[in-house]
């Protein structure tokens, strides 16, 4: 087909989050044949709904912050079952929704961004990678902006929001290094951008690294444009941080608060309800402010103490220091 669609190229994961190869090979073959169809009834039309991006530094609040929106608004979300369906998304949301899977309750549990039970929110990493032309999770250069076929993904966007009968959101990672462009394509997009304190990101990045690979020397998640090879565990993770928020930080900037929530990480557990308040807002301002699903919503309890903070954390606040400086704001 001529999309350009290459699958994405994974490290080997530790044998509780590899994934399945035969089913694997099993939704790539089912996808290859859907999404033809997909393409050519996904017409142009204008952009009547606003676009909800949820983004941040890995291990910074995101998941979370998606499962809050996911169940505290009347929006449409990637849950697993659609994310079966990377390239033909608009079929996997006309499925959930015929199926009555499209708007239920998150129970609010991850493992390192992944979420068990086919209506959980699913971050929708290959429709990502594939939209946006990684074959990984490696930051390209500023050239590689211009290959993105932008108009298509907009199409696409602009569909699913239309079968969903709801403005979409989603929690694109690889969308950190291109939110002025989605928001030059497609004016009615809301970023919310979340911030945990950058010591407990660089240590939860750590535990990731652990868990999913069974060590701490392979990268996880985004992976910056620099050279940090050479670099300890701990000081990867700490630069990782620091230039993925100062990528995100630059772009909220340009586009100010019209298209742009901040949010802290402790707010959000804090006061969920006033954080959808907020977000209601922000889209309200770009022509829908979603109903709310809920009327109350429990706070949540903070992930500190964990035991790699003692042996890495002051290290961690070192390198920090020295890499905010090298690299300001």
């Amino acid at each position: 087909m001529g999309s350009g669609y290459q699958r994405r190229d994974d490290p080997s994961l530790a044998p509780e989050f590899a994934k399945d190869a035969a089913q694997e090979d099993f939704l790539e073959r089912l996808n290859l044949v859907l999404a033809p169809h997909a393409e050519a009834d996904a017409v142009e039309r204008p952009e009547r709904l606003p676009t909800l991006h949820v983004v941040g530094s890995p291990r910074s609040g995101t998941t979370l912050m998606y499962q809050v929106i996911a169940t505290g608004l009347d929006v449409g979300y990637i849950n697993n079952l659609m994310a079966a369906f990377w390239l033909a998304p608009g079929y996997g949301v006309s499925l959930a929704r015929k199926l009555g899977v499209d708007r239920l309750s998150s129970g609010f549990q991850s493992a390192f961004g992944r979420t068990e039970g086919i209506t959980e929110p699913h971050e929708f990493g290959y429709f990502w990678n594939h939209h946006l032309r990684y074959p990984d999770m490696r930051q390209r250069g500023a050239a590689h902006e211009e290959g993105i076929d932008w108009a298509r993904l907009r199409r696409t966007l602009v569909d699913m929001a239309e079968r969903a009968g709801a403005p979409m959101t989603f929690k694109p990672m690889l969308l950190a290094w291109h939110l002025d462009a989605m928001v030059r394509h497609m004016p009615r997009t809301c970023i919310v951008w979340i911030r945990r304190p950058q010591r407990e990101t660089a240590v939860s990045l750590l535990k990731m690294r652990r868990s999913m690979f069974g060590g701490f020397e392979r990268w996880a998640s985004l992976r910056p444009d620099v050279d940090l090879d050479h670099e300890p565990p701990w000081r990867q993770t700490a630069a990782q941080v620091v230039l993925v928020e100062r990528t995100i930080a630059a772009s909220c900037a340009r586009l100010g608060p019209g298209h742009v929530l901040p949010v802290r990480y402790e707010r959000l557990c804090e006061d969920p309800m006033g954080v959808l308040a907020d977000v209601r807002e922000l889209m309200g301002r770009h022509g829908h402010a979603p109903d709310l699903r809920v009327t109350e919503m429990a706070p949540f309890t903070e992930g500190r103490n964990d035991p790699l903070d003692a042996e890495y954390g002051d290290r961690i606040d070192v390198a920090l220091a020295e890499f905010r400086e090298r690299w300001p704001e």
